[in-house]
């Protein structure tokens, strides 16, 4: 924006020297990127080319500037309404506007100008829109122009005769709406443009005539015969002018201006400045008395409660309640005062929302040079991970301790994988958050388990002749939430392995080198004791991934974290792996939140353990886990470890039973077991097992 010097003294009189008057913008938020003109002592022909932030629309102007410059000088802005000398019959009489969708354009008022002749503007008023970097027109054209400048609001002058009229209607009428789809408009530039429905129009009856806040039409512009005008002056969404400004590939002053806002309270003051100079330019001109000003929902001066102490704390300031309210009466805004801020911000600063909106503008006020530099307090102390990055941290090395390997998958994965997975139409990770705009089918949505993405690395690694895996994966999963809501986003453990697990050792029979469920068991079982510090229980679980009758559920305190088992035959199928694989999924968040705070201690015991086996029959469907509670309830405060060291159905077990077998170990810490002590605590063993679980005890 280039702003000629002379014309902000008009507003702001000053004597200070062009550079530090440049400071003094660039200081405030104004960047003064170049200085042009040769005569710098007198402001004469020197302008200043200025870049405004895109949220500060009304800087985008003479006035916006002279503002910002008044408020660093503690100085008042000179300003004098434009004075409009009316006759004739009313506007309303000779024009009619109607608003499509008032939130596309909230506010379009407009002026009647008769008895104009056209003619150059004054050679003042064109060396004015030279300077600023625009081309002289004509009287009208350069007199909404130089508005536009001064103002900050753009306008557009109709030639009045050519709009037309619906029918049956002695006066024209203006519509503002959406384009449809095939509509052109030849622009006064003279190019031919084919519309969309994303842009805004200007029209009437008979058609588009102008691009809404971006150029006009060539079939209403002013020309050399023109007598009658209607002046536009309107507030568009700048959402809507910057959607169709790309979509046709146009900038222009305007949409630069409406694109960053302009002021909905200001559009009438605009159409005044732009009138009086068309009666200045044109001397007869007859102005119609008062405005057509569709305007259905005002816009409303927004109130904002600001906290004296808040700022401070946020500047690192002691300015009182009374210095900050005197500061943000320098940016023309209504205060009232007391030990919280009653701030009224007028329509023009749009960008004054919230309480921090105006903690900046103290800060612009009182001057960023005055602020004080000063490091944060906080307390002494040393720097340190989250407990959530200890336990992940925790986590990886207890894999990688196991013989894993770490595996690093994508988040992103196709739907094919809940398929190949067996999920039912009705599992809620088939419900899984969908890419708006994914490149290629296998990663358009956000993974809802590790499984998919590890079966792709065995997969992938048995391709290329890899059958020996066991790896693991720490990742987020993103599971579906309520209509509307994120998905939630909880950091699971995944494990896959497959093959050989223990190659090489001669005296390990083949079959316990492979990987098997008891295997992966143990990995998880080592981990529940060292992650969470606590046994996991095990329950079998049905999972249209796994194998009947070789999958389990993963339990901590009565919570369920996770899963494990070995992969169906039909997933294996689907993944092209003819060995058999064993996974694991467990919720990490989960099982940190079970884990115990700390370790706890037990002084180890220099007595000797006493050690008793006890083998009993029971039914088949009766689980191990479920004995082997009843045991530790039954066996007191002395049983050290307990241990099922044999399982056995068939001959000469009766059918429908097996046999299992415990070890138990007992121990003090303050005496020797005596074998009548230990015995007791058998006997209440053996009894609790007859009566809770009918079993029969093998002597």
């Amino acid at each position: 924006m280039r702003i000629p010097l002379d014309w902000l003294n008009e507003y702001v009189p000053t004597e200070l020297p062009v550079r530090k008057l440049a400071y003094v913008l660039t200081n405030v938020g104004l960047e003064v990127e170049a200085i042009e003109g040769a005569d710098e002592a007198a402001h004469e022909a020197v302008v200043f080319d200025i870049t405004v932030t895109p949220n500060r629309g009304d800087s985008l102007s003479v006035l916006g500037a002279a503002r910002e410059l008044a408020m660093t000088l503690r100085t008042k802005v000179v300003f004098r309404p434009p004075s409009v000398a009316e006759s004739g019959p009313p506007a309303e009489s000779l024009a009619k506007i109607t608003l499509d969708d008032p939130k596309l354009c909230p506010r379009y008022s407009g002026r009647i100008v008769r008895g104009v002749k056209i003619a150059p503007s004054p050679e003042w008023a064109q060396r004015r829109l030279e300077l600023c970097g625009l081309r002289p027109i004509d009287n009208v054209v350069d007199a909404t122009n130089l508005a536009m400048l001064e103002l900050g609001q753009p306008l557009h002058a109709f030639d009045y005769q050519l709009l037309g009229k619906a029918a049956g209607a002695d006066i024209p009428e203006i519509i503002v709406r959406s384009a449809k789809a095939g509509e052109r408009l030849v622009t006064i530039d003279g190019e031919e443009r084919e519309l969309t429905p994303e842009v805004l129009l200007i029209a009437d009856p008979s058609g588009p005539i102008a691009l809404a806040g971006i150029m006009g039409g060539s079939s209403t512009e002013i020309h050399e015969a023109t007598t009658e005008v209607l002046l536009e002056s309107a507030h568009f969404d700048p959402s809507t002018i910057r959607r169709g400004a790309r979509a046709l590939g146009m900038s222009t002053e305007a949409s630069y201006r409406f694109e960053r806002t302009v002021d909905p309270g200001g559009t009438v003051r605009a159409l005044d400045r732009a009138c009086e100079l068309i009666a200045e330019f044109c001397g007869e001109a007859e102005i119609a008395v008062g405005v057509v000003d569709a305007y259905p929902d005002p816009y409303e001066e927004v109130e904002i409660e600001l906290r004296p102490d808040r700022a401070n704390a946020l500047l690192g300031v002691k300015l009182s309640a009374a210095e900050m309210a005197d500061y943000l009466r320098l940016l023309d805004l209504q205060v009232e005062a007391g030990e919280v801020l009653r701030v009224r911000v007028p329509t023009f600063r749009q960008d004054l929302r919230k309480e921090i909106d105006l903690v900046e503008e103290v800060a612009r006020v009182h001057g960023y040079e005055n602020i004080p530099e000063e490091l944060p307090r906080t307390g002494a102390g040393v720097g340190g991970l989250a407990s959530e990055l200890v336990f992940e941290r925790q986590v990886r090395g207890l894999m990688r301790g196991l013989g894993l390997s770490e595996a690093v998958t994508p988040s992103l994965e196709g739907a094919e994988g809940h398929n190949r997975l067996g999920l039912s139409e009705g599992d809620a990770r088939r419900r899984a958050a969908v890419l708006s705009n994914w490149k290629t089918m296998d990663r358009s949505q956000l993974r809802t388990t590790l499984l998919t993405s590890l079966l792709d690395v065995v997969a992938h690694n048995r391709r290329h002749g890899v059958e020996e895996v066991g790896i693991f994966d720490v990742g987020r999963v993103y599971l579906p939430g309520a209509e509307g809501e994120l998905p939630d986003q909880p950091q699971h453990l995944g494990l896959a392995a497959t093959g050989v697990m223990t190659r090489g050792r001669w005296q390990v029979g083949r079959d316990l080198q492979s990987w098997d469920f008891y295997a992966l068991k143990g990995i998880v079982e080592s981990l529940l004791a060292a992650a969470a510090r606590s046994e996991g229980e095990f329950a079998p679980v049905e999972n249209p991934s796994l194998a009947p009758g070789r999958a389990a559920q993963v339990s901590v305190k009565g919570q369920v974290v996770g899963q494990l088992g070995e992969v169906s035959r039909e997933v294996r199928e689907a993944y092209d792996l003819p060995a058999p694989v064993f996974v694991a999924e467990l919720d990490l968040d989960l099982l940190r939140n079970c884990a115990a705070e700390e370790a706890q201690y037990r002084p180890v015991s220099r007595y000797p353990a006493v050690t008793r086996d006890v083998a009993f029959l029971l039914e088949r469907d009766v689980s191990a886990e479920r004995a082997e509670s009843i045991i530790r309830e039954a066996a007191g405060d002395d049983l050290e470890t307990l241990a099922l060291f044999d399982a056995f159905e068939g001959e000469p077990v009766p059918e429908g039973q097996r046999n299992l077998a415990f070890s138990l170990s007992f121990r003090r810490s303050d005496k020797t077991l005596t074998d009548e002590e230990a015995e007791a605590a058998m006997e209440r063993v053996r009894a609790a097992l007859r009566q809770k679980l009918g079993a029969r005890i093998r002597e």
